[in-house]
Order: structure tokens, then C-alpha cells, then sequence
């Protein structure tokens, strides 16, 4: 696994904004990268709040979600990651410390618009802030990388604990883009998934108890 290399990319996405490589290039790796707050205290959080099911953005008007065993290898390796960094997750959204969203990029065909910092919060069903609580929108401290490809999979990590006033902004603390997930093969494509949802995790030791 090329660490240095996964590495370097995520220090270069925090600077600039740049074109995925020839997905014909990425057929037996992939890229990873992570971007988080770094006035974040991860030691102050304990539990987490993850949804069962992993949102599609794709071409369909009507929200679309993977649940049950579709998702559950991706949801298994969060958990996995999250539990070894010393977090635990409870099934009360209301009281966990973070929240974990996780949205894969099966097409961008459906979209017209684009929208800050995002251009998929216009998405029908795509989790918001009011999904987490009464927040009044979202809040990025830091740079993100707005070009995404097919078959790219986000994931954001949300402070519930940044306030409870519906005009506080809810805080993204830590956010990982794993691109280069596309290929013939359903079970490569979920074994180069877990592959690099770990990688998004060793990449990121600050997450760490």
C-alpha cells in the first residue's frame, strides 16, 4: 500500500482543488483523502451516531439508500475504524458527541446546479443539518476538494456538541474522499472500499483516543 503517496494527495487537496487521475490507472488502487479541524479536540469526544444505511447520489429524483447487507461491509468498517480509535456508538443520536454520514457517488448526471461547500447538498433525502438537530446550516473549517468523481465515496464527521442553537452552524470536523472504487467486480469493488475506508483511518491518527 502506498502510504507516503495517499499521504501527500491528502496534504495537496487542502491546497488546491484538482482533477481525479485516469480511472484506468486506479484499476488495482485507489486514493484517499482526509481533511479535518484542526482545532478539534478528538480526545474530548466518546460516542458516535452512524446511520444504518449509506445514501446514493445519483440520476433518481427520489433518495435512494443502501441498507441491510448492501452496506453493511461499509458500515462494518466504520465501525471497526471508529471502535479501534476509541469511540463507541450509540443508537441515541440525540446524546452521541459525533455523527458519522457516509454517501457514495454512484452518478452526477442528475445534477444542474451547485451549491456551497457542496454541490450535492441540493440532493433530494442527502442528510442536513436538521437531520443532526436544530442547526442553522453547516460549517467547513477547513479546505475541501470540490471535484468528485463516479463512484466516489464521502464521508463527514459532524460535532453534535458545537451548540444546540437552531442559528449555530453544525461543525464538520473530519471529512475522507475515496476515489478509485470503480471496476467489473462487485466483491473487488467492496474489498478496495474497506481497503481504503482503513486507510482513510490511518491516514488520520489524530482521531485516536
Amino acid at each position: 500500500m502506498k502510504q507516503l503517496l495517499f499521504c501527500a494527495l491528502a496534504l495537496l487537496s487542502l491546497s488546491a482543488c484538482r482533477e481525479d487521475p485516469d480511472l484506468g490507472e486506479l484499476s488495482t488502487d485507489f486514493l484517499v483523502f482526509t481533511t479535518h479541524d484542526t482545532s478539534a479536540n478528538f480526545q474530548g469526544f466518546s460516542t458516535y451516531y452512524m446511520p444504518d444505511s449509506v445514501m446514493v447520489i445519483g440520476d433518481s429524483k427520489d433518495p435512494t439508500y443502501w441498507t441491510g447487507t448492501q452496506a453493511s461491509e461499509i458500515l462494518d468498517a466504520y465501525q471497526t475504524q471508529m471502535t479501534t480509535c476509541g469511540y463507541t456508538r450509540t443508537t441515541d443520536k440525540a446524546s452521541a458527541d459525533l455523527g458519522l454520514q457516509i454517501s457514495y457517488v454512484q452518478s452526477v448526471a442528475y445534477f444542474t446546479n451547485y451549491y456551497s461547500p457542496y454541490w450535492w447538498n441540493g440532493y433530494p433525502g442527502y442528510w442536513d443539518p436538521s437531520y443532526w438537530g436544530p442547526w442553522g446550516g453547516w460549517y467547513y473549517p477547513y479546505a475541501v476538494v470540490y471535484s468528485y468523481s463516479i463512484g466516489s465515496l464521502l464521508t463527514e464527521m459532524v460535532n453534535l456538541n458545537s451548540s444546540t442553537s437552531g442559528t449555530k452552524k453544525l461543525t464538520v470536523v473530519w471529512n475522507s474522499f475515496l476515489s478509485g472504487l470503480l471496476s467489473n467486480s462487485d466483491t473487488f469493488n467492496t474489498t478496495l472500499t474497506v481497503r481504503a475506508i482503513d486507510q482513510s483511518f490511518t491516514q488520520s491518527p489524530y482521531l485516536n483516543h
